[in-house]
């Protein structure tokens, strides 16, 4: 799924104006003039259509953004914050234009996108922060708890759970953009570990790093707009996790500044000193400290690099697939299987077949009903590393798959599909634009309740869209990130009810909670890597434990006992929900 615009380039770490940070086009995902290209895709406007059976007209398209019609609040007085930072941050880089503030007071949520389209902006921030070094985050800390004054770390501004927006906070709010720190600090080639600055997007790390000849491989769905920072605020998971692990499996050093002091945690490949620093920071969501600079794991380029379709004849059958990949210790570096819903989105909207490949349709599908796929199950499979290594686990892994009736379909396929990983968010911009609601749900289970919770999960937001929206909608789920004891389920939702951006939101808030009824009910993970923010708060007691919650308060006020550092995530505000949260 390509946008109709080449992906824009974020600023190169080695040019001379690195500095200037990319901005997102304010109403939406991505810079202004990309969008989802649905004129090679004749068929996903009739298969969305024919849903529910009540029209064949694709619907009208609502009015478009208007930028001229919001207006801020006036900024509250930061007059004495900005004099303490005088001779810091030049005007530039602490600044109180409007557009600046617009494009910093949301992260791009389902939630986010609709209330900008309706000029519904009750919390921008009064200041917008653009440091370039650690000594000035230390700078501009200090003088918020001198000053009385709330930070909000912010990177990509990706983030689809609230994790950068302000709250109704009496005190000024000063949003500090990252992206000015996007620098390779240092490589240990020996080691295999990078010093980073955070605020490089997912493109500027790979550059960096592939220049050398190594890389993250850390690879998110929002890979091309978001930063390290904040993959480590987060959780983040990138697509190759199966691989290279979560980012907090590749995390083995950081530097935060506190409000109580600067905090390092020294690269160790091991230590037995008490908790561990790493993972209690890792996921901290903005609220204990600013983190300024990572140490990373990082790998030689992989010499290896395949990517191919499998299709299976059910979801079962590949479930059953991947934990048998699971169990003989044979994990593909990336895996990601899609139930016969999510197959049947994937493949009306493909772009158009030409040549041999549109000629053959017809025949090959007829041949795959008549043994057993005629409503199949797609997989998406990568097989990364060292050629050797890679060629052996790929023979082991495609054994597997075949033994639970596994077809491959070669290579077209899956390079395809990496060319256009990153594009799915422009779809949902699209659909947005005809009053869709369009989202993704996740979570992490065990092997053993896996196809438990997708059994129920899915009816019971199938059931949420029909009751909220009077229609039938689309709901389909995928299996990724696969670990020994279970995997993660992430479901994607696509509803329309033909009542316009002012009910968007009010429906969508009803979806999404009964998905994470489910979630909760069948003990499967809150999230498993979209982070708590306002969209998950009022759960995370019941996730945590009371013990729990009471831990993660300690540890927060410990080095933020002012509340200065995005004081509404993981806290007592984020568990009591906010308005308009689930």
């Amino acid at each position: 799924m390509s946008p109709t615009e080449p992906t824009p380039s974020i600023p190169d770490p080695a040019a001379s104006d690195a500095r200037e940070p990319f901005r997102h086009k304010w109403w939406g995902w991505g810079a202004e003039g990309a969008r989802f290209d649905i004129e090679n895709r004749p068929r996903l406007w009739p298969w969305i259509l024919s849903l529910d059976n009540q029209t064949d007209e694709i619907p009208a398209r609502l009015p478009e953004p208007d930028r001229a019609s919001i207006r801020l609040r006036s900024p509250r007085d930061t007059d004495a914050f900005r004099t303490a930072l005088a001779d810091v941050l030049p005007e530039g880089r602490l600044t109180g234009d409007e557009d600046e503030r617009l494009r910093h007071a949301f992260g791009r949520s389902f939630r986010d996108l609709v209330r900008l389209r309706t000029g519904d902006v009750p919390h921008p921030p009064d200041l917008v922060a653009f440091p370039e070094s650690t000594e000035e985050v230390e700078a501009l800390v200090a003088a918020a708890v001198a000053h009385d004054v709330v930070l909000i770390p912010f990177g990509g501004g990706t983030n689809i759970v609230g994790c950068v927006e302000p709250d109704a906070e009496v005190r000024p709010v000063v949003t500090v953009d990252m992206t000015r720190m996007n620098r390779l600090v240092e490589l240990d080639e020996r080691s295999g570990l990078a010093v980073l600055e955070t605020g490089m997007f997912g493109p500027q790390v790979e550059a960096a790093l592939r220049a050398r000849g190594f890389t993250l491989g850390h690879h998110p769905d929002s890979f091309v707009y978001s930063t390290l920072g904040g993959w480590i605020a987060t959780r983040s998971a990138g697509t190759q996790s199966n691989e290279y692990g979560k980012i907090e499996d590749m995390v083995v050093g950081l530097d935060v500044v506190t409000p109580t002091g600067r905090l390092r945690v020294k690269p160790l490949p091991a230590a037995s000193n008490g908790p561990d620093l790493k993972r209690l920071l890792t996921g901290s969501e903005g609220t204990m400290g600013i983190i300024t600079r990572a140490t990373m794991r990082v790998h030689p380029i992989p010499e290896v690099e395949d990517y191919r379709l499998i299709l299976f004849p059910s979801f079962r059958d590949g479930v059953q697939a991947l934990h048998g990949c699971v169990r003989e210790g044979v994990m593909p570096s990336l895996a990601r299987l899609s139930d016969e819903r999510e197959t049947e989105f994937i493949a009306h909207s493909r772009p158009v077949a030409t040549g041999l490949e549109r000629w053959l349709q017809k025949p090959v599908k007829a041949w795959l009903g008549l043994r057993g796929y005629d409503r199949p199950a797609l997989m998406i499979l990568g097989i990364e590393g060292p050629r050797r290594r890679a060629e052996h686990l790929r023979h082991s892994v495609l054994r597997i798959l075949r033994e639970h009736g596994g077809l491959d379909l070669g290579r077209k396929g899956g390079e395809a599909w990496k060319e256009s990983r990153y594009d799915v968010p422009y779809l949902r911009d699209y659909l947005l634009d005809y009053g869709f609601i369009g989202d993704s749900f996740e979570s992490a289970t065990s092997w053993g309740r896996l196809e438990e919770l997708h059994a129920r999960v899915v009816p019971a937001v199938e059931a949420a869209c029909q009751e909220v929206t009077g229609r039938p909608a689309y709901v389909g789920a995928h299996v990724s990130h696969l670990y020994e004891t279970g995997a993660c389920l992430y479901l994607t939702v696509g509803a329309h009810s033909g009542r316009g951006y002012e009910h968007l939101e009010a429906e969508y808030d009803a979806i999404k909670a009964a998905a994470t009824r489910i979630f909760v009910e069948e003990g499967a993970a809150l999230s498993h890597h979209h982070a708590v923010g306002y969209e998950h708060g009022p759960w995370l007691g019941a996730e945590l434990s009371e013990p729990g919650v009471r831990l993660v308060d300690a540890a927060v006020s410990s080095l933020d006992p002012g509340g200065h550092l995005a004081p509404w995530n993981l806290g007592p505000t984020a568990r009591q929900g906010r308005s308009g949260s689930p």
